[in-house]
């Protein structure tokens, strides 16, 4: 038998409580639970924005009730006490009030773990596939904006020319015109790779638009245009990391997100140029299995791998 929404609606205000806390080590049952129903994110989500605006108008003193204070670590960074007598009265305390809120307009996050992906649906028909350890923020109230915070997205847009999907990374504006496109932000640089219609990146006198077959990285504020293979934007979905002349530094921070490892490349490799493709499938969370197709060796080195030079 299916769940009841105000189960569910219940069920998510203790996940947002529960992983708020410094001490939540469960992440494998939220992400369980998660995946259990398509219901469940959406409310965890819904739950998650409603309460942070909630936050702000929340008193610090609660005179009717000894209260203690626990940390709720939401959106974008940013932590709010919420005060309650453990963890059952927070819940309660937080449902007071939750109907009058409604369901105003503001952003919310969506996130992966390192080693996991999802694909989210926009209500507008645009989906978006997430990488691994990848962070977006998306609008409840307006599906034709998305800003990728950090890691790796496959965008699939349903182009409408009255309103442009807009997606802002790094400080920059990449706008739709019919489009299925790419987009990397790590390790300081953003990397927009297209396989159908074009981007426009920056609109404006200065702007650059990426057609069908182009990507372009931005890299200390410089961004160059170069040719991409089609049948390789967006392979990361079927666990195929692609490359062409891609440093080593690259390599492993994508390897780390796609494996959910910790992997480092040293000084004396990570500026080394690798082209080829990695089956990550292939490597069952085992970094070493690709050190011969890189060139080099990787040992683990404590809580972390690294990749190092042969002797």
């Amino acid at each position: 038998m299916a769940d009841r929404q105000e189960d569910i609606e219940g069920r998510a205000l203790d996940w947002v409580v529960r992983t708020g806390s410094d001490a939540f080590d469960d992440w494998a049952g939220f992400q369980a639970w998660l995946e259990a129903d398509p219901r469940h994110a959406a409310a965890y989500h819904a739950m998650a924005a409603d309460i942070d605006e909630m936050a702000a108008a929340v008193p610090p003193e609660l005179p009717a009730m000894r209260v203690e204070p626990i940390v709720v670590s939401m959106r974008a960074g940013r932590r709010w006490p919420v005060w309650a007598g453990g963890a059952l009265a927070a819940s309660l305390a937080l449902v007071v009030g939750y109907g009058a809120i409604g369901t105003g307009a503001h952003p919310y996050a969506v996130e992966t773990a390192a080693g996991a992906m999802r694909t989210v649906r926009l209500a507008d028909g645009s989906s978006i596939a997430m990488g691994g350890a990848t962070r977006l923020m998306l609008d409840r109230d307006d599906p034709r904006v998305a800003t990728l915070e950090r890691g790796q997205a496959m965008f699939v847009v349903r182009h409408d020319d009255r309103d442009p999907f807009e997606v802002h990374v790094g400080g920059a504006r990449l706008v739709d015109v019919g489009t299925a496109f790419d987009v990397k932000y790590a390790l300081g640089d953003m990397r927009v790779a297209v396989s159908e219609g074009a981007v426009d990146y920056n609109p404006g006198r200065d702007g650059i638009r990426l057609a069908k077959g182009q990507g372009m990285v931005v890299r200390d504020g410089k961004a160059t245009v170069a040719a991409v293979d089609v049948a390789s934007v967006g392979s990361w979905r079927d666990s195929v990391l692609a490359y062409e002349g891609a440093t080593l530094a690259e390599v492993a921070d994508d390897l780390s997100r796609a494996l959910g490892v910790d992997l480092r490349a040293d000084p004396g490799v990570a500026g080394r140029a690798f082209s080829g493709s990695i089956a990550t499938a292939k490597l069952a969370r085992d970094p070493r299995l690709a050190a011969p197709l890189l060139g080099v060796v990787i040992r683990r080195r404590g809580d972390h791998w690294v990749m190092s030079a042969r002797s």
